[in-house]
């Protein structure tokens, strides 16, 4: 085989291999992004370990799933978790990809395992929700939302089918979180506004569920009362 021939065809098979790997690396672009956003964002926001597995988003369609979601425990707390679920289920407007408002119609976290680890200084849910607040508080959130340009609006966002255990003591299946028309309001919310008022409706959802259940009498009065206390506040 002669030069010209053997660069000829190396220089095609450098092409098909340019190619492969274009059309790898641009293959679901909306999903890489919102994979490097979770994995990246997550734990400066919460101060614990965040990340998803895979991120799998059809653009034209506008619907996707995230596989393998993680929310670890903030330093201190001894248990594995505070919260897993094998898939989340993702439906966006994609005409509002390009622009500086997000619209999402529909978030649903399915089944996930939740593990509500109390000591005297508190939960891992209170933690966390404390953690974003602080990040709130310090003027970071406006600074990444700086960076990236863009809010949210969620029409709706449900927790379905959760499982809870409390300090490996009680375990009970939670009534299902729903949140609609995040962000709406004001025009957008940023990534830590969602994730401070989901957190929070979370935390509620779970300590009313405790204070509900008659075994939690036999493991301690205080999340009882802590319960009552935010039943009364919101007048359920």
């Amino acid at each position: 085989m002669g030069k010209v021939m053997r660069k000829t065809l190396i220089g095609v098979v450098v092409l098909i291999a340019a190619g492969v790997a274009t059309y790898f690396m641009l293959s679901n672009p909306v999903g890489r992004l919102v994979k490097l956003a979770v994995n990246g964002f997550g734990p400066k926001l919460t101060q614990a370990e965040v990340h998803v597995g895979s991120v799998k988003i059809a653009t034209r369609e506008g619907t996707g799933t995230l596989s393998g979601l993680f929310l670890g425990n903030p330093k201190g707390f001894k248990t594995d978790y505070a919260l897993k679920a094998g898939t989340v289920d993702i439906d966006l407007d994609t005409r509002s990809i390009a622009k500086k408002v997000v619209v999402i119609h529909k978030i649903l976290i399915e089944a996930p395992s939740i593990i509500y680890e109390k000591d005297k200084s508190g939960s891992n849910f209170d933690a966390i929700q404390r953690n974003v607040g602080q990040y709130l508080g310090a003027g970071k959130g406006k600074k990444e939302e700086g960076n990236a340009g863009k809010k949210l609006i969620i029409d709706s966002f449900v927790i379905r089918d959760a499982k809870v255990s409390y300090n490996g003591m009680v375990d009970l299946k939670l009534p299902d979180v729903e949140l609609h028309d995040i962000g709406r309001k004001s025009g957008g919310a940023t990534s830590a506004q969602v994730v401070k008022e989901v957190i929070a409706a979370l935390n509620a959802k779970i300590m009313l569920s405790l204070a509900k259940t008659a075994a939690i009498g036999a493991v301690g009065g205080p999340v009882i009362g802590a319960g009552m206390a935010i039943k009364g506040m919101l007048g359920k």
